[in-house]
């Protein structure tokens, strides 16, 4: 008897590689890639904790910015436009938030480290924006006389900077 060569196709290759990894037939090279996302928590965490807090303070602050805007040469019908846009980056920061939440849970390696170094800095942030200013007065009190001076004069210097005097300004009912 002799025995028939034929020769192989690459449909029959597909049909092999189907049989043997059906995920890799599936899918291709990225069944089995790995996750190269660099991780940096500590960049994150810090970029969370900016994120946060500029959110939380102008959503908490609303009628300083309305003072600014009203002290300054924006003409009153580009108010509303300036609030919209505020309100939609406090909407897209809440969903991003969220996403990085999901992707907290669902994702492995440089991926769910980044997004826990940004949900730490937000938790952070949150933290910080609510505690009480008598938290705050009894920590300063716990400190010698020589830090509680130096604190004190840093906190004056920054209200008498510009930008200080803007947002502790009056403001009109």
């Amino acid at each position: 008897m002799s025995t028939a060569f034929r020769k192989l196709s690459q449909v029959d290759f597909r049909k092999r590689v189907a049989r043997v990894d059906s995920r890799f037939a599936r899918m291709g090279p990225a069944a089995y890639a790995k996750d190269r996302t660099p991780a940096r928590p500590l960049s994150m965490a810090l970029m969370g904790f900016g994120w946060i807090y500029l959110v939380a303070s102008i959503s908490n602050r609303r009628d300083h910015i309305t003072a600014s805007l009203s002290q300054g040469n924006l003409p009153d019908h580009y108010h509303q436009w300036i609030f919209s846009g505020l309100a939609v980056m406090l909407a897209a920061s809440m969903v991003l938030l969220l996403l990085h939440v999901v992707r907290y849970f669902a994702k492995s390696d440089g991926k769910k480290k980044n997004s826990g170094g940004i949900l730490l800095g937000a938790l952070l942030a949150v933290a910080l924006f609510h505690t009480p200013a008598g938290l705050w007065q009894g920590g300063l009190g716990m400190l010698d006389q020589h830090s509680q001076r130096i604190i004190l004069a840093a906190g004056t210097t920054l209200t008498d900077s510009p930008v200080m005097a803007i947002n502790n300004m009056p403001l009109s009912d």
